[in-house]
This record gives C-alpha cells, sequence and structure tokens, in this order.
C-alpha cells in the first residue's frame, strides 16, 4: 500500500509538468506581435528624390527546347511618368551568350514598346532595366502557343520568393525562371506544399540550387515534383538575392487551354485585396491562400460588389501550408467547405488575417472548356498532343484562356496602370478599401479624357475602355486596382496588374 502511495504522490509533480508543458503547447498556437513577420516587398515606382530606376524581368524571353524550355515572346512596356525624356537601356541576360545592350529612348509621360524577340532567340533571356532618371516602370506583354498574358516586372531583389496556384497534372506544364542580376552567385533552396499533403516537403534535387552571377535558371515543376492539383513554392535563398517568374500552360488534352505569366510575391501581409474577379458561363475563379509560418492563420473572406460587402467566409491555413478556395456561381451553392457561391458577374475580394498571421493570396481566373485529368471535357473539346517539332494550333472562335494574379497586400492612393495594345476593350476595376466613400480619378497618359468614378466604401467600381496606353489612377483614400482583357472568340485571358507610385522621403 506504501509503495502505491509513493508512486502516486510521484505522479502528481509529473502530471503538473505535463500539464504545464501541453499547457505551453496551446499557447504557441497564437503568435506573439513580436514573433510575426510581415514583408511589404511591393515593386513601386522610385519618387522624384531617387536619381535612377532599376527594374528586373525574369523572363524576356524563353524558346522551348527538347527537355527544357518553354515559349514564350515578350514584349517589354517602358513608362516614363515624369514628364522629361528619358534614355533607357536595357541589357540582355542569358547563360548562353554575352550580355547586350539596347537603347530606347522614352518622352515624359509616354509608354515605349521593346519587342525582345527582335533582338535574340536564346533558349532563356532576362532583361535588367535601367534609366538615369526616376519614375520608370517595367512591365510586360507575354505571349506562348497556348494564349498571352501580362506580367509586373520588378523594381526590387529578394532572398524569398512565393509561388502560388502552380499544377502539374498530365496536361500543365509549369516552369520557375528565377534571376539572379547581383554579381554575386546565389544558392536557392526550394519548397513546395499542396493540398495532398500537410505541411511543406523540399525535393532533395532541388535544394541547394547554384544560380551564377547575373545569370538565369528555369527549372520545370512537373519534372520535379509530385502531379499536384494546386502546388505552392518558396524559392529562398540562403546566398544572394534573386527575382523569380511562374510560367503556367495548360495544354487542351483534357479540356483546358491557357498560358499565364506571374512575377512571384515577396510579401506576407494579414491582408490582401482582389479587385478583378469575374465569374460569368465558361469562365472559372478560384483563391490560394498560403501560409509561410509555423502558426496557423485564421481568414476572413469578404466579398465586395457595387454595394460593398455581399458576404463573408471563414478559412484556417495550416502551418507552412495552403488552402485553396473554389468560387462557384450562387445556383449551385450547397455545403461545402472551402467554397465561396457568388452571383454572376464582377466583384472583389478581401482577405483578411484574422489572429494577425501573415499569409499570401492569388487568384487564378480560366475562361473555355474546363475539363482536367480525371474529369475531362467532351472529346469535342480535347486538344490532340502535340510532338515537339509541331506548331501548336487552337480551334479558331473558341475563347479560353489562363491567368494568375497575386493579390495587393496594401491600398495605395496612386497607381499607374499599364496595359499592351490588344484590340477590344478591358475592364479597369476599382475596390475601394477604406471605408469612406471618394472619387477616384482616372487619366490616360496623352488623353485628354478623365474619368472620375465615385467609389463608396468597401465597394468596387469597374470602367470598360480600350486597350492600350497607360493610366494614373488617383484617389484620396487607400484603392485596390486591376484590370481584365479576353480576347474576342480567340485564346487570352489577360489579368493586368498595377504599379504603385513610392512615398516619396
Amino acid at each position: 500500500m506504501r509503495v502505491l502511495t509513493f508512486f502516486a504522490r510521484l505522479l502528481v509533480p509529473l502530471l503538473i509538468v505535463a500539464g504545464l508543458i501541453a499547457d505551453s503547447g496551446l499557447e504557441r498556437a497564437v503568435p506573439e506581435a513580436s514573433e510575426i513577420q510581415v514583408f511589404d516587398t511591393e515593386s513601386s515606382i522610385s519618387g522624384s528624390s531617387a536619381l535612377t530606376s532599376t527594374w528586373y524581368c525574369p523572363t524576356a524571353h524563353s524558346r522551348e527546347l527538347a527537355e527544357s524550355g518553354i515559349d514564350a515572346e515578350v514584349d517589354l512596356l517602358v513608362t516614363n511618368t515624369s514628364a522629361e525624356p528619358t534614355r533607357v537601356t536595357v541589357y540582355l541576360v542569358s547563360p548562353t551568350s554575352p550580355l547586350e545592350s539596347i537603347y530606347l529612348e522614352v518622352p515624359g509621360l509616354a509608354s515605349r514598346s521593346l519587342p525582345i524577340a527582335e533582338y535574340t532567340d536564346d533558349e532563356l533571356v532576362s532583361a535588367l532595366v535601367e534609366a538615369p532618371s526616376s519614375g520608370v516602370a517595367v512591365t510586360r506583354s507575354i505571349r506562348s502557343p497556348y494564349g498571352l498574358d501580362a506580367a509586373l516586372c520588378s523594381s526590387l531583389v529578394a532572398d524569398e520568393w512565393y509561388v502560388l496556384s502552380a499544377d502539374t497534372q498530365a496536361d500543365a506544364s509549369g516552369h520557375l525562371v528565377i534571376y539572379n542580376p547581383l554579381p554575386t552567385d546565389a544558392v536557392i533552396d526550394l519548397t513546395f506544399a499542396s493540398e495532398a499533403e500537410v505541411g511543406s516537403y523540399a525535393p532533395s534535387e532541388l535544394t541547394g540550387i547554384v544560380i551564377p552571377a547575373a545569370s538565369s535558371l528555369s527549372i520545370r515543376l512537373d519534372d520535379n515534383v509530385r502531379r499536384r492539383q494546386l502546388l505552392t513554392a518558396v524559392v529562398k535563398a540562403r546566398f544572394g538575392r534573386v527575382v523569380v517568374d511562374h510560367l503556367q500552360t495548360f495544354n487542351g488534352s483534357s479540356g483546358r487551354v491557357g498560358f499565364s505569366a506571374t512575377l512571384a510575391s515577396a510579401t506576407r501581409s494579414a491582408s490582401w485585396h482582389h479587385p478583378a474577379l469575374r465569374l460569368e458561363k465558361d469562365e472559372r475563379v478560384a483563391l490560394v491562400l498560403f501560409n509561410p509560418t509555423e502558426f496557423v492563420a485564421e481568414t476572413e473572406l469578404q466579398i465586395s460588389s457595387g454595394e460593398g460587402k455581399v458576404k463573408s467566409v471563414f478559412a484556417s491555413v495550416g502551418p507552412f501550408d495552403l488552402t485553396g478556395i473554389n468560387i462557384l456561381p450562387l445556383e449551385d451553392e450547397e455545403l461545402a467547405t472551402n467554397t465561396l457561391f457568388v452571383s454572376p458577374g464582377n466583384f472583389g475580394i478581401t482577405v483578411k488575417s484574422l489572429n494577425g498571421v501573415p499569409i499570401v493570396s492569388a487568384a487564378e481566373l480560366g475562361a473555355g472548356p474546363i475539363g482536367s485529368p480525371g474529369q475531362e471535357s467532351d472529346d469535342s473539346e480535347l486538344l490532340e498532343p502535340q510532338e515537339e517539332s509541331e506548331k501548336v494550333e487552337l480551334p479558331k472562335g473558341r475563347v479560353s484562356g489562363l491567368s494568375i494574379l497575386n493579390g495587393t497586400p496594401e491600398g495605395s492612393g496612386t497607381w499607374m496602370l499599364a496595359a499592351p495594345n490588344l484590340g477590344g476593350q478591358m475592364l479597369i476595376s476599382v475596390l475601394n478599401t477604406s471605408g469612406r466613400g471618394e472619387d477616384v480619378y482616372l487619366s490616360r497618359f496623352g488623353d485628354r479624357a478623365n474619368y472620375r468614378v465615385n467609389v463608396p466604401g468597401n465597394s468596387m467600381r469597374q470602367l470598360s475602355v480600350g486597350t492600350g496606353g497607360t493610366w494614373e489612377i488617383k484617389s484620396e483614400v487607400p484603392i485596390a486596382i486591376a484590370a481584365l482583357h479576353q480576347k474576342t472568340l480567340a485564346a487570352g485571358l489577360m489579368s493586368i496588374a498595377p504599379v504603385k507610385f513610392g512615398v516619396e522621403e
């Protein structure tokens, strides 16, 4: 009996210690403010106090070879937002050719397009753009056999980049283009998260990769990563800093067809805005939320329309994991997890982390047939797989497209939107991220026509305008903007992201 009493007394303090440990572990689910790292590393146009402008474009030209690469032709769109003309130098950087320089005169308050394919036919080319003045911005229009898209260049280099909404299924091909513009080598590691695993994983063959100084590397995801419907990638530099593009294609063998080009995000934030979303017949929309921290992120997704906030849904994102949110028509509403039902038309979404854990968010938009491996479209909508030497020819008169667009982490009062001249109309969407209604002014460089749109608080408005030209968009309250363009009866869904003006110091 005394032995039992002895062990019982010994057990009490052990249980107390175990309880304290368990309690401490539970508390770790709620991060301290000092443990939360928010990275605000968005590109911006340098203000008048800056002496120069520098932009980095990972993909300036790409050519598909037998075992690598992807066909992509790029037009650089160089915009001068200052009143004085400037002379821009474009350096073409290739792992297989000497550095080449191109000089471009850009008048004040104007844009100039530079088709890179006229200067090089290398397998992979990146671009470094420099101007001896402030106020210059660089964006891209990128064409592939499966469609076209617009992408930003970056005004910064970073040691960590987030790639959202990758797909490695049988009908998909995804590439990361990693550009090191610095004079020293960079060493990077890649980690991935998918909807099929909990947390992240790191393939050994994608660990410790050296990116030589002033060079680029293209990595084909479907050659190195498991087949997954939804995948995120983190590119982290052990040494040096880099810039990253994500190129994604669907080849039509299961139905869906499209091409997307996206500059990866170097920002983690507790709020994200998606102002230009649309769901109509034969269109699809999805959001991807990625949590780059060790804490669970509790998020709220708020839908905005012209009448303000319409509804909200909630979603949790585990540590170093992702959550995909399907957005479906309201007529299909049913009980389903990680699904948001909306009325047809245009809308915006704001994603907020309720417990302050920073996340990364992107939207994927698609048009045309929706078939994917295991859920193929009708045979009439399938495309025959192409041989490597064959030219891809898409069905004439069929609408298709893919575009992946990162969210906007913070609203701003002044934006620039540079749109390629594609013909037809594009839709500029403005989301008022504040609670106060305010007028928004839109003006196109070289055009006397100005537009004024009143946008109520937490609401959105759209403006249909012709494509082409550079727009300056201003408001007294923070706003988020983006534009959409779908080629008429053809392949090509384009999301056009803006660039914010830097804060004057």
